[in-house]
């Protein structure tokens, strides 16, 4: 089966299991925690009048008027780390939904979450806010969603933050340190001794946090278009190296899903570019998720992240994540002419 075709039955089968599941109401209770990106993600499948059910329920019971999130589980788990992601997201869905009370209200919300100075994303939510942490995925998708939305600061505050990130690596290719505390790299073992997973990827290692280089170019090779901006499509390259150039341990889906992001990274880049290398990772990409995902549609976090097993709401997290990446990878692949070898 081509790549192509691959995808599109691991879309079906994933947005079966999805459609499914929402109708059930003790599922979709236990679950809203991981539901932030079911709107977007059924949106992006051509699954519309589901995201709209989808982003109405989640208007009710994860949304206030203002566009912040509700006191609850979605908001309790993201409100110490990455507080930023799950609105950036949902933001997204209502864009593309053309829910655009919800989506503007989300956006005005979201420049309390941007440091202004750096660009980058905080960690903890305003209120709760006790230290100047920063993160790579978290602000990619504040500045994926800033180019959505039409919100240039959101948008050039993530470049100049990746940027100046990767200008203050030490230990590139090998390790790449994912945090900072405003302007200062996150990097001494004291910074990183409480969370080594969240804040150090170490490519040549198994169970790591491999996410980061893909997201960071997604963001960065959509900004070079939109921006015509070409030393953010280098940087973009630079990021989806560090992983082009790590171990295989980075691909074992049983031991780690953690490189889903590489596809939506290197669908960006191959939409930017056409260059032939993105294309064959794109391609590898969707025989990754067809052999990781289960036979009812759904795929489950890794294993070493969830000790207790996989929860209802894990599940909807990381099935709504990579249905995501299948849908872009699927789209750039179906967009792209002949590719190039040199370039």
């Amino acid at each position: 089966m081509d790549a192509l075709s691959e995808a599109a039955a691991g879309i079906r089968a994933a947005t079966d299991w999805l459609v499914s599941r929402c109708q059930d109401s003790a599922f979709t209770a236990a679950a809203v925690a991981g539901a932030y990106r079911l709107p977007y993600a059924l949106a992006l499948a051509g699954r519309r009048a589901d995201a709209a059910w989808a982003m109405s329920w989640l208007e009710r019971v994860a949304l206030d008027p203002s566009g912040d999130l509700r006191p609850g589980p979605m908001r309790d788990v993201f409100s110490l780390r990455w507080s930023a992601y799950p609105l950036a997201i949902l933001a997204q869905g209502a864009w593309h939904l053309e829910r655009y009370q919800t989506a503007e209200a989300i956006r005005t919300t979201l420049r309390g979450f941007q440091d202004e100075r750096t660009g980058g994303a905080y960690a903890q939510r305003p209120e709760l806010r006790t230290s100047r942490r920063q993160d790579i995925f978290p602000t990619a998708q504040l500045g994926t969603t800033g180019l959505a939305l039409g919100e240039p600061a959101l948008a050039d505050g993530a470049y100049r933050w990746l940027a100046r990130l990767y200008e203050l690596q030490p230990e590139l290719p090998d390790r790449l340190y994912s945090a900072t505390d405003g302007e200062r790299l996150l990097c001494s073992p004291e910074d990183v001794a409480d969370d080594r997973f969240g804040m150090v990827t170490e490519f040549n290692q198994p169970r790591q946090a491999f996410y980061n280089p893909g997201i960071a170019a997604a963001f960065l090779a959509r900004y070079s278009a939109a921006r015509g901006e070409p030393a953010a499509a280098q940087l973009a390259a630079a990021y989806l190296e560090l992983t082009e150039s790590g171990g295989g341990q980075q691909f074992d889906h049983a031991e780690s899903v953690q490189v889903c992001k590489f596809a939506w990274g290197a669908a960006t880049l191959l939409d930017l570019t056409g260059a032939s290398r993105y294309r064959r990772h794109a391609e590898r990409m969707v025989h990754w998720f067809r052999s990781a995902q289960h036979p009812d549609g759904h795929w489950e976090n890794s294993p070493f992240l969830l000790p207790g097993g996989p929860t209802q709401a894990s599940n909807l997290e990381v099935t709504t994540e990579f249905l995501q990446h299948l849908c872009i990878v699927s789209a750039a692949l179906g967009g792209a002419g002949p590719t190039c070898d040199s370039c």
